[in-house]
């Protein structure tokens, strides 16, 4: 078997391009998410902010089917 030292370079070349470009979208597409995402609204508020939220009340055995579905997808309750 015959090894061309051309191919074997130009190919370990591909190899540690293909890596290493790879290796930079990865990071600017963090980045570039970093940037852009939305802040976690469950996060502490900032400064002299307080986090105020009004709890609902689950409902009763009562409730139709529907209004369950609808507080199980709001809430996950």
């Amino acid at each position: 078997m015959i090894i061309s030292l051309r191919k074997l370079a130009k190919r370990t070349l591909f190899l540690v391009l293909f890596v290493l470009l790879t290796i930079v979208a990865c990071g600017g597409y963090s980045r570039l998410v970093g940037w852009i995402g939305f802040h976690d609204r469950y996060d502490e508020p900032e400064g002299r902010a307080l986090k105020v939220f009004q709890t609902e009340q689950p409902p009763t055995e009562g409730t139709k089917m529907v209004e369950r579905l609808r507080w199980f997808y709001l809430y996950g309750e």
